[in-house]
């Protein structure tokens, strides 16, 4: 089962991060602290009630900008857009502090100019340039878990589902579909072992696969079967091509014992037939083939 993360921004999240995270999400919150206590004892005080407005919308960023530096620790970035990205919310969190301080008491001319600006616009920088990576790693992450949707893991061709979304979505009728199956794969399996079961699985679907061209279709389907379409209703052109794949399955040589053997089932769509009955009629010739004698082909009637 795949273990899925959730995101949450609880404060008992603090005890399961890393001490990287622990380290600098400590290391602000004892500056905010430390630096206001020092601003409210050390410099003047202003009158809050001509600096309400200039307070709370200073305040509502400050808040905004601790939320969105918490919700970086808790998340699980790419080193760099973790880096860029916490970076960045720190200085532009300690000028926004030094900002709504401001607010309040008479700080010194550097701190309310440079320093708040310059912490402030660095912040933005680097939050940016963080924003942009986490925008990479995300898109990373949803082009792999695109693809992982449709190739299949063991011999890395298009699975059952790619398959069939392709067939329905094709435009060429009447087409042939081809349940390709290994024969005798339990006995490879049982006298070799699952591992080189799994290399006779990617080295007949590499060979097949690079014959499937101008539009044609193979894809796993799952176990030692395969699916083939083909766009054509020639039917002597596709018996032909059948008749190659079986030849293309010989020329693969198990353990030096014996070579490898494969049945197909073979069914030319019928006017405004669906696939799922293309495919079921496939794969009643894949089972006439296989009971008369394998390593053969047979044509469904339509």
């Amino acid at each position: 089962m795949i273990e899925t993360v959730k995101l949450t921004v609880k404060l008992s999240n603090f005890y399961k991060m890393s001490w990287v995270n622990k380290a600098v999400s400590l290391a602000l919150l004892f500056y905010m602290i430390i630096f206001t206590v020092y601003a409210l004892n050390t410099f003047p005080p202003l009158n809050i009630e001509n600096n309400v407005y200039g307070f709370t919308t200073d305040f509502s960023n400050l808040i905004v900008l601790i939320f969105l530096f918490w919700m970086v620790q808790c998340s699980e970035l790419s080193r760099q857009a973790y880096v860029f990205s916490t970076l960045g919310l720190l200085l532009w969190t300690m000028g926004t502090t030094a900002d709504v301080l401001d607010e309040l008491v008479v700080l010194p001319f550097w701190v309310s100019v440079y320093f708040e600006d310059l912490c402030r616009t660095s912040g933005m920088l680097f939050t940016s340039y963080g924003l942009f990576k986490t925008m990479r790693f995300v898109q990373s992450i949803h082009n792999r878990l695109a693809c992982e949707l449709i190739i299949d893991d063991l011999t890395k061709v298009h699975n059952r589902r790619y398959f069939y979304r392709h067939v329905r979505s094709a435009e060429v009728t009447p087409y042939v579909i081809l349940i390709i199956d290994i024969d005798h794969f339990k006995s490879i399996n049982d006298e070799f072992g699952h591992d080189v079961g799994d290399i006779i699985l990617k080295q007949l679907a590499n060979k097949y696969n690079d014959i499937f061209v101008d539009n044609a279709q193979f894809a796993r389907l799952g176990g030692e079967e395969f699916g083939g379409y083909l766009p054509t209703s020639k039917m002597l052109q596709v018996s032909d091509f059948c008749q190659h794949l079986i030849d293309l399955a010989h020329s693969i040589n198990v353990k030096n014992v014996r070579h490898l053997t494969v049945s197909i089932g073979v069914a030319k769509q019928a006017p405004n037939e669906p696939l799922d009955k293309v495919m079921k009629r496939a794969d009643q010739a894949l089972y006439v083939a296989k009971q008369t004698g394998r390593d053969r082909f047979e044509i469904a009637p339509n």
